[in-house]
C-alpha cells in the first residue's frame, strides 16, 4: 500500500499524547484544588462516580447459531456473558471440550438489524462514495433462514448471523444491543479521573484538526477510540485515492474487505504502542502531583489571573454569541433532550413500582424469601421489561432532525447519548434491586409469623422507592445537562476562534506551564458560562417528580431491534 499508513497512526498517537499530557495536568490541578476545598467539586450525583457493577462470566444466553464466516453459513457456538462479552466458537470444537478457542465479537458503535432490506440501508450508507453501484446482492444477504440479524461495524466486515425462529431473532437481537450499549460507553462508564482526561484529551484533539462535531468517537475503550481517530483521517483517503487505484473489481465488497484490512492493521499498531504512551505518561504524573502539592496555592493564584483576564479579554464577544447563537435554542433544545428521558426514567419507576407491589403481595403467602423476591428477577439486564423503558429513550425522529439542523452536530451523536442514558439508568435499576434484596435479609430475622414479614417488606419498599426516586430526579437533570453542553459548546468554541488565548501564557513561571494552558483555561471558563445558561433552562424545565414529560405515554411492546429503538441505533437517516 503506498499510503504510509504505520507512519501515519504513529503521528496521530503522538499528537494525541501531547494532548493527553496538556489535560493530564490540567485535571491534577483541578482535583488538588478540589480536595483542599479551592474549588467546588462538579455537580456530577455520587451515583454516577460508582464503579461499573456488570462484571462476572456468567452465561446470560447461549446457542448454536449459523454464521457467515470465509464465504460459507457456519455453525457456530455464541455466549453472552453478564460482563456482555460475545464469543463465538467452532460448534464442533465445543462438543469436543475446545472451550478455549473463541473469537470475541467487536460490538462498540454497531448497528444491528433483522431484515436484508434494513441491512441493505446501512452498507449503501457506507459506501455512499462508490459511483457504480453492483448488481445483485452481497452474499451474506442469501441467508439459510427467514430470520438474520447483522451486526454492522463502522470499520470492520458485517458480522451476520441466522437464527431458526422469530422469538430466538427477538431475543438475541435484543441482548447484542444490550451489549453493543454496554461495549460502547466503556468510558463514560468508568467515570474515573483517567477516563475523564482521556476523552477530554480526545476532544481538544479533534477540535485542534477543526473537527466539533459532539461524540462521534467517544465510543468503546482507549484503544478503540484512538482507532478511530486514525480511522477518522485516512478514511477519505482510501475513498478517494487508494480504492479508485485498485485493479480489482471496484465493487461494495471489495471495499467493505480493504477497510477491514486496513483498520486491523491500525488496531494492531495502536494496541502495541497504546501500553508504551500511557506507561511514559503515568511516570510523570508522581512528578506532576509532587509539584502541585507543594505549590497549590501560588498555582491557583496564578490561574485565577490568567482565568480573570481571559473572561475580560473574551466578556463581550462570549456575550454576544451566547445572546445570539446559543440561548435562543436553548429552550427547544432541552425540551427535545429532556423528553425521553424524562419518558424512559418515569417508564422505569413505574415499573419498578409495580414490581414492588408485586413483592409485597407476597409478604403473607408463606413462601421463602428468595420465592418473594422473584419478581425482582423480571427487571434484570437483557428482560423483557428492561427492554421496554430503555426503548422510550430514544429521542424522536422530529427532534433529532431539528437538533442536526440546528447544531450542525454528526447523527452518530445521538447513539452516544441513547447508550450512556440506557447504561446510567440500567445502573440505577440494578442498584435499587440490590438494595431490595440485600434489606430484607436484615430485618427479617426479627420476624415471627407472615404479617410482621408483610410490614417488614412494605418499610423496605419504602426506603428502597425513596432512594430510587432522589437518584433518579438527580441523574436525569445531570444527563440532560451532559448532552445540551455537549451539543453547544462545541459551537460557541468554533464560534469563538478567532480569539488566541495563547497571549495570555503565563510568564516567568516555566515550571507551571504543565498546569496552566490557556486553551484549557478558556474553554473553561465559557463552559462554566454556558452550564449558568442551561441550567437556568433546565430548573424551568424539568419537573420536580419522575414524570413522563410526553402528553400520553404507554409502555412500548418487547420488540427486537426494528422497533422504535432503531431509529437512530440502527438505520441512517
Amino acid at each position: 500500500m503506498p499510503f504510509p499508513l504505520t507512519g501515519h497512526t504513529a503521528a496521530v498517537l503522538k499528537e494525541f499524547s501531547s494532548h493527553f499530557g496538556r489535560q493530564l495536568g490540567a485535571a491534577i490541578l483541578e482535583r488538588a484544588q478540589e480536595e483542599a476545598g479551592l474549588r467546588e467539586t462538579p455537580g456530577t450525583p455520587a451515583v454516577l462516580l460508582q464503579q461499573d457493577p456488570v462484571a462476572g462470566g456468567e452465561v446470560m444466553l447461549e446457542g448454536t447459531l449459523l454464521q457467515y464466516l470465509d464465504g460459507k453459513w457456519r455453525k457456530r457456538h455464541l455466549q453472552v456473558t453478564r460482563s456482555f462479552t460475545v464469543e463465538s466458537r467452532d460448534s464442533k470444537e465445543v462438543f469436543g471440550g475446545g472451550w478455549e478457542c473463541h473469537t470475541d465479537f467487536i460490538l462498540t458503535g454497531c448497528q444491528i438489524c433483522t431484515t436484508v432490506q434494513q441491512h441493505r440501508h446501512l452498507v449503501e450508507d457506507a459506501c455512499r462514495h462508490i459511483s457504480v453501484r453492483p448488481r445483485g446482492k452481497m452474499p451474506f444477504w442469501d441467508c439459510p433462514t427467514e430470520f438474520p440479524i447483522f451486526i454492522q461495524h463502522q470499520y470492520s466486515a458485517p458480522l451476520c448471523l441466522c437464527v431458526e425462529s422469530r422469538e430466538a431473532q427477538r431475543l438475541w437481537a435484543q441482548l447484542l444491543q444490550r451489549a453493543v450499549q454496554h461495549q460502547s460507553t466503556v468510558l463514560q462508564r468508568k467515570n474515573s479521573f483517567e477516563s475523564r482526561v482521556f476523552l477530554e484529551a480526545e476532544f481538544s484533539f479533534r477540535q485542534e484538526r477543526g473537527t466539533y462535531e459532539p461524540g462521534v468517537l467517544g465510543m468503546g475503550s482507549e484503544e478503540e477510540v484512538l482507532c478511530s481517530l486514525v480511522m477518522e483521517e485516512i478514511l477519505p483517503y482510501l475513498q478517494h485515492q487508494i480504492f479508485p487505484r485498485l485493479i480489482l473489481r471496484k465493487g461494495t465488497l471489495t471495499w467493505i474487505k480493504l477497510l477491514a484490512e486496513v483498520y486491523c492493521q491500525v488496531c494492531d499498531q495502536v494496541k502495541a504502542e497504546l501500553k508504551d504512551m500511557m506507561n511514559e505518561l503515568s511516570q510523570q504524573r508522581p512528578l506532576l502531583e509532587k509539584l502541585v502539592r507543594s505549590d497549590l496555592h501560588q498555582l491557583t493564584a496564578l490561574q485565577d489571573c490568567i482565568a480573570h483576564r481571559i473572561t475580560e479579554g473574551v466578556c463581550a464577544e462570549m456575550s454576544l454569541c451566547l445572546s445570539r447563537t446559543v440561548i435562543p435554542l436553548l429552550d427547544r433544545t432541552v425540551h427535545e433532550v429532556a423528553t425521553p428521558v424524562c419518558d424512559g426514567f418515569a417508564a422505569a419507576w413505574q415499573l419498578f413500582l409495580e414490581t414492588c407491589d408485586d413483592v409485597t403481595a407476597k409478604g403473607c403467602s408463606g413462601q421463602s424469601l428468595h420465592e418473594i423476591l422473584s419478581p425482582l428477577d423480571r427487571l434484570g439486564p437483557g428482560t423483557a421489561r428492561a427492554s421496554r423503558y430503555l426503548a422510550m429513550l430514544e429521542l424522536s425522529a422530529g427532534g433529532r432532525a431539528w437538533l442536526q439542523a440546528s447544531w450542525g452536530i454528526h447523527r452518530d451523536f445521538f447513539r452516544l447519548f441513547v447508550y450512556q442514558a440506557q447504561s446510567t439508568l440500567l445502573q440505577l435499576m440494578d442498584r435499587a434491586v440490590a438494595m431490595f434484596r440485600r434489606l430484607p435479609s436484615v430485618q427479617i430475622q426479627f420476624c415471627t409469623d407472615p404479617s410482621q414479614l408483610s410490614s417488614a417488606l412494605h418499610r423496605v419498599r419504602d426506603q428502597v422507592l425513596e432512594q430510587l426516586d432522589q437518584d433518579l430526579r438527580s441523574i436525569r437533570a445531570q444527563l440532560v445537562l451532559d448532552c445540551v453542553l455537549q451539543l453547544s459548546l462545541p459551537v460557541l468554541i468554533q464560534k469563538l476562534q478567532w480569539l488566541r488565548p495563547e497571549h495570555y501564557q503565563p510568564r516567568g513561571h516555566p515550571e507551571y506551564a504543565p498546569f496552566l494552558h490557556p486553551n484549557i483555561i478558556h474553554h473553561r471558563v465559557l463552559r462554566a458560562s454556558l452550564t449558568r445558561e442551561i441550567r437556568a433552562v433546565i430548573r424551568d424545565s424539568l419537573p420536580q417528580d419522575c414524570v413522563s414529560l410526553s402528553p400520553e405515554v404507554h409502555l412500548p411492546s418487547s420488540e427486537p431491534p426494528g422497533g422504535r429503538l432503531q431509529n437512530c441505533t440502527q438505520l441512517p437517516d
